[in-house]
């Protein structure tokens, strides 16, 4: 059996010298490679060799999809361990090797780094401890054990984007997996298109953050595009998750440093609507969100302790 493979999603990747970046980092580190295009436009991609394997099946299937195309390829040929990744993942030069020292630990379903975007000046590096448990992580950067994952149930398709590790994440804790943060891994990983503000701006919501002791005020610190696709996503799955995990506390209000739904309205709706460009598709996406989570048949999902 081999150990780690690597995987990538691509999705009409509109920077092509960061891209080029994140493909080089996962060379250097992983003998296997797969890269899974979603995208819904010609897209040039660099050249690669035969230890590249590229998937596409000409259109948008969705993340989960195409993590779970992935890892059934990668158990296929005989891996036991796959680091998943975005097409603008940077990785740190160690992971790799980092991540070997823990992989025969059963009782861990995933082993992740910390993840940082450096434009977003309220986002700090933890220096200790060097590695801890955690309750969920983000699928960029991440080693998922692909036993793990199996008898987990692999990812949820209908989710198609958003909150998907969440979810996945939520199933390997109450299942009696753990998830393992090594902190001395920091990855560079940009999350949407934000434009940071004047420094002076930066500083003065950075300290009402501080003060308010609510993460959200920093926020502000930066213009984001706000896409009502993934307004859409996001309202219809935080709904859907917690119907389907019932019973298991909580999932993914945490994202929006908040504990429950009300919560979530203050914390993401609402900003979006008034953050956005285009306000009333972005009120149209909540409401269709929310009416599509509500009614999803959903089968509430129970733990088996592995």
């Amino acid at each position: 059996m081999k150990d780690i493979a690597a995987g990538i999603v691509i999705y009409n990747p509109d920077d092509p010298e960061r891209f080029n970046e994140s493909l080089t980092s996962v060379l250097a580190q992983f003998s296997r490679v797969y890269l899974f295009d979603n995208s819904t436009q010609k897209v040039k991609l660099p050249s690669f060799g035969s230890n590249v394997t590229y998937i596409t099946e000409h259109k948008n299937q969705g993340i989960a999809y195409a993590l779970n195309r992935i890892m059934e390829q990668a158990e296929r040929d005989g891996f036991q361990w796959l680091v998943t990744m975005d097409q603008d993942s940077i990785l740190p030069d160690n992971m790799a090797a980092a991540y070997r020292e823990h992989i025969h630990d059963t009782d861990v379903a995933i082993i992740c780094p910390q993840v940082i975007d450096k434009r977003r000046k309220y986002m700090a590096v933890k220096t200790e401890p060097a590695e801890e448990f955690v309750d969920e992580c983000i699928t960029s950067g991440s080693c998922t054990s692909i036993e793990a994952w199996k008898k987990l149930g692999k990812f949820d398709e209908w989710l198609f984007i958003d909150l998907v590790d969440n979810e996945f994440c939520k199933r390997a804790a109450v299942s009696g997996y753990k998830i393992l943060q090594l902190n001395s891994l920091v990855m560079n990983q940009e999350f949407g298109k934000i434009i940071p503000k004047s420094e002076k701006t930066i500083q003065f919501w950075l300290r009402m953050a501080n003060f308010l002791h609510n993460k959200n005020f920093a926020k502000f610190s930066y213009r984001k595009t706000v896409s009502p696709a993934r307004v859409y996503y996001t309202n219809r799955n935080i709904i859907y998750v917690n119907r389907k995990l019932a019973g298991y506390g909580p999932v993914a209000y945490q994202n929006y440093n908040c504990r429950g739904y009300i919560g979530f309205w203050i914390s993401f709706n609402f900003p979006s609507f008034l953050r956005a460009q285009d306000k009333k598709a972005v009120w149209k996406a909540i409401w269709k969100g929310r009416r599509d989570g509500l009614n999803k048949h959903v089968e509430k999902w129970v733990a088996q302790k592995k």
